[in-house]
Protein backbone atom coordinates (compact mmCIF):
# COMPACT_ATOMS: atom_id res chain seq x y z
CA UNK A 1 0.00 0.00 0.00
CA UNK A 2 1.33 4.01 -0.87
CA UNK A 3 0.20 7.01 -0.27
CA UNK A 4 0.07 8.86 -3.54
CA UNK A 5 0.10 12.61 -2.48
CA UNK A 6 -0.66 15.23 -5.28
CA UNK A 7 0.72 18.30 -4.26
CA UNK A 8 -1.19 21.87 -4.80
CA UNK A 9 0.97 22.33 -8.08
CA UNK A 10 -0.64 19.21 -9.45
CA UNK A 11 2.57 17.25 -9.29
CA UNK A 12 2.78 14.84 -7.29
CA UNK A 13 4.46 11.66 -5.52
CA UNK A 14 4.26 8.61 -3.59
CA UNK A 15 4.82 8.00 0.16
CA UNK A 16 5.40 4.40 1.34
CA UNK A 17 3.37 2.90 3.89
CA UNK A 18 6.24 3.06 6.97
CA UNK A 19 5.27 6.93 6.58
CA UNK A 20 1.63 6.44 8.37
CA UNK A 21 1.30 6.84 12.02
CA UNK A 22 -2.06 5.35 12.53
CA UNK A 23 -2.41 5.79 16.10
CA UNK A 24 -1.19 9.69 16.22
CA UNK A 25 1.34 8.76 18.22
CA UNK A 26 3.88 11.89 19.39
CA UNK A 27 6.56 12.60 16.90
CA UNK A 28 10.16 12.52 17.96
CA UNK A 29 12.07 14.49 15.74
CA UNK A 30 15.12 12.36 14.44
CA UNK A 31 18.84 13.84 14.90
CA UNK A 32 19.46 16.84 12.56
CA UNK A 33 15.85 17.73 11.73
CA UNK A 34 15.66 20.68 13.54
CA UNK A 35 11.92 21.51 11.75
CA UNK A 36 9.25 20.48 9.68
CA UNK A 37 6.61 21.55 7.47
CA UNK A 38 3.05 20.74 8.38
CA UNK A 39 0.96 19.78 5.68
CA UNK A 40 -2.97 19.91 6.09
CA UNK A 41 -4.86 17.11 3.32
CA UNK A 42 -7.94 15.26 2.20
CA UNK A 43 -7.83 11.89 1.69
CA UNK A 44 -9.19 8.61 0.39
CA UNK A 45 -8.71 5.13 0.01
CA UNK A 46 -8.71 3.64 -3.51
CA UNK A 47 -11.64 0.58 -3.91
CA UNK A 48 -10.84 -0.69 -7.02
CA UNK A 49 -7.52 -0.93 -8.79
CA UNK A 50 -6.66 1.01 -11.79
CA UNK A 51 -4.63 2.95 -14.70
CA UNK A 52 -5.47 5.91 -16.98
CA UNK A 53 -8.90 6.23 -14.91
CA UNK A 54 -11.56 8.27 -16.85
CA UNK A 55 -12.84 11.27 -15.04
CA UNK A 56 -16.28 10.18 -16.07
CA UNK A 57 -15.43 6.40 -13.86
CA UNK A 58 -13.34 8.33 -10.86
CA UNK A 59 -15.86 7.84 -8.39
CA UNK A 60 -15.72 4.23 -9.19
CA UNK A 61 -12.55 4.28 -7.56
CA UNK A 62 -13.32 6.04 -4.11
CA UNK A 63 -16.30 6.47 -2.21
CA UNK A 64 -15.20 7.94 1.12
CA UNK A 65 -12.41 10.69 2.70
CA UNK A 66 -11.31 11.58 5.28
CA UNK A 67 -8.59 14.60 6.87
CA UNK A 68 -4.90 14.15 7.47
CA UNK A 69 -1.56 16.11 8.07
CA UNK A 70 1.73 15.55 6.29
CA UNK A 71 4.95 16.19 8.10
CA UNK A 72 8.12 16.73 6.10
CA UNK A 73 11.56 17.46 6.64
CA UNK A 74 12.77 21.23 5.78
CA UNK A 75 15.87 22.12 4.84
CA UNK A 76 19.11 19.88 4.19
CA UNK A 77 20.55 18.25 1.21
CA UNK A 78 18.33 18.59 -1.82
CA UNK A 79 19.40 14.75 -2.48
CA UNK A 80 18.00 13.68 0.86
CA UNK A 81 14.74 12.29 1.70
CA UNK A 82 12.25 14.69 3.38
CA UNK A 83 9.79 11.89 4.07
CA UNK A 84 10.37 9.95 7.21
CA UNK A 85 8.89 6.83 8.88
CA UNK A 86 5.61 7.98 11.02
CA UNK A 87 4.43 11.23 9.44
CA UNK A 88 1.38 10.77 7.99
CA UNK A 89 -0.91 11.49 10.22
CA UNK A 90 -4.66 10.15 8.82
CA UNK A 91 -7.48 10.66 11.17
CA UNK A 92 -8.77 7.01 10.37
CA UNK A 93 -12.36 8.60 10.77
CA UNK A 94 -13.97 8.52 6.77
CA UNK A 95 -16.91 9.91 5.65
CA UNK A 96 -18.86 8.90 3.04
CA UNK A 97 -17.91 10.75 0.00
CA UNK A 98 -21.90 12.46 -0.52
CA UNK A 99 -20.84 14.47 2.83
CA UNK A 100 -18.06 16.80 1.64
CA UNK A 101 -19.70 19.54 0.68
CA UNK A 102 -20.62 19.72 4.55
CA UNK A 103 -17.18 19.01 5.77
CA UNK A 104 -15.47 21.34 7.46
CA UNK A 105 -11.37 20.86 8.43
CA UNK A 106 -9.92 22.59 11.43
CA UNK A 107 -5.35 22.59 12.34
CA UNK A 108 -4.35 24.41 15.49
CA UNK A 109 -0.66 25.02 16.56
CA UNK A 110 0.51 25.36 20.08
CA UNK A 111 -3.63 26.23 20.91
CA UNK A 112 -3.91 28.95 18.01
CA UNK A 113 -5.87 28.20 15.01
CA UNK A 114 -3.48 28.06 11.87
CA UNK A 115 -6.04 26.44 9.45
CA UNK A 116 -9.91 26.29 8.77
CA UNK A 117 -11.68 25.38 5.82
CA UNK A 118 -15.12 24.48 4.84
CA UNK A 119 -17.10 22.84 1.95
CA UNK A 120 -15.05 20.50 -0.24
CA UNK A 121 -15.41 19.21 -3.48
CA UNK A 122 -15.59 15.38 -4.43
CA UNK A 123 -13.67 17.21 -7.69
CA UNK A 124 -10.48 17.27 -5.71
CA UNK A 125 -10.00 14.02 -5.02
CA UNK A 126 -11.31 12.56 -8.30
CA UNK A 127 -9.14 14.82 -10.44
CA UNK A 128 -6.28 13.63 -8.09
CA UNK A 129 -7.06 10.09 -8.99
CA UNK A 130 -7.03 10.98 -12.72
CA UNK A 131 -3.68 13.26 -12.63
CA UNK A 132 -1.65 10.24 -10.73
CA UNK A 133 -3.58 7.30 -12.69
CA UNK A 134 -2.40 8.46 -15.65
CA UNK A 135 1.62 7.82 -15.25
CA UNK A 136 0.95 4.96 -12.00
CA UNK A 137 -1.27 2.25 -11.49
CA UNK A 138 -3.12 2.99 -8.19
CA UNK A 139 -4.17 -0.90 -6.59
CA UNK A 140 -6.89 -1.32 -4.22
CA UNK A 141 -5.85 -0.31 -0.35
CA UNK A 142 -3.62 2.81 -1.74
CA UNK A 143 -3.97 6.20 -0.34
CA UNK A 144 -4.96 9.31 -2.43
CA UNK A 145 -3.77 12.40 -0.45
CA UNK A 146 -4.70 15.52 -1.76
CA UNK A 147 -2.49 18.69 0.08
CA UNK A 148 -4.23 21.62 0.75
CA UNK A 149 -2.85 25.35 0.03
CA UNK A 150 -1.24 25.68 3.58
CA UNK A 151 2.12 24.96 4.94
CA UNK A 152 2.98 25.62 8.57
CA UNK A 153 6.00 25.12 9.90
CA UNK A 154 6.46 23.76 13.43
CA UNK A 155 9.80 23.13 15.79
CA UNK A 156 10.80 20.93 18.70
CA UNK A 157 7.85 21.53 21.27
CA UNK A 158 4.87 22.25 18.72
CA UNK A 159 2.00 20.55 19.42
CA UNK A 160 -0.83 20.18 16.82
CA UNK A 161 -4.23 19.51 16.86
CA UNK A 162 -6.50 18.02 13.95
CA UNK A 163 -9.79 15.97 13.61
CA UNK A 164 -9.75 15.92 17.50
CA UNK A 165 -6.03 14.46 17.69
CA UNK A 166 -3.25 15.75 19.44
CA UNK A 167 -0.34 15.14 18.47
CA UNK A 168 3.16 16.99 20.10
CA UNK A 169 6.65 17.29 18.30
CA UNK A 170 9.59 16.02 21.06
Amino acid sequence: MNIAVVRTSGSYYFRPDTTLNRESLDYYLPDGVEELTLVPCLYSKVIKAGKCISPKYALRHIDNFGFGILLDAVGGDPQEAVCMDATSYLSGDTLPLAEIENAAFEVSVNGEPQFSREGFGAGMLTDALVTVSRKSSLRATDLLAVCLPASIILHKGDCFCFAGRKVSIL
